[in-house]
């Protein structure tokens, strides 16, 4: 008797794309054969890539945990995230929600990195990358927006913890 096999919960289930849902009920059920992975199709821009070891992937228990435990500013800036349309957002969005400058988020960020942390208990944790995109200034090189990204797991965890999908 074989009693090897892959276990996965179902939160994790549910919160893999469609796409995948249906490969792995399609191996399942002996529709597709292992050799058909999505692993060996193209990655989309959309997809994650291999990603720092620190960059947050919260599952939709975490997610739920995380956002409990903000404040509400810090919620505001969830709520942008988690309404942007993709794992992508701006900080002119975050600001106009709460109320303040692009330049006076310094708090809120802070805010989302301490409660990642605790969440996590990883000191290297980080839960928006910057890196991709460059600020976006004025005339006056006030700084106005720029675009930041959380994982796809974590975007698409923060969706399921506040009922969006």
């Amino acid at each position: 008797m074989n009693t090897s096999g892959i276990f996965i919960t179902t939160d994790h289930l549910k919160s893999l794309p469609k796409q995948e849902q249906d490969f792995l009920f399609g191996i399942i059920s002996g529709r597709k054969a292992a050799m058909d992975t999505p692993a060996s199709q193209p990655v989309s821009q959309e997809e994650d890539v291999e990603e720092d070891e620190h960059f947050a992937e919260l599952s939709p228990g975490q997610a739920r945990d995380f956002y409990a435990g903000c404040g509400p500013k810090t919620r505001k800036a969830i709520d942008v995230i988690a309404d942007s349309g993709s794992r992508h957002f701006q900080i002119a969005d975050v600001a106009k929600a709460i109320g303040v400058q692009p330049s006076d988020l310094s708090g809120v960020w802070g805010g989302l990195t301490r409660r990642l942390k605790t969440i996590t208990g990883d000191s290297d944790a980080y839960l928006i990358d910057w890196t991709k995109s460059e600020p976006v200034v004025d005339d006056d090189d006030n700084y106005v927006d720029h675009t930041g990204e959380v994982t796809e797991l974590t975007y698409r965890s923060f969706r399921k913890a506040l009922g969006r999908s």
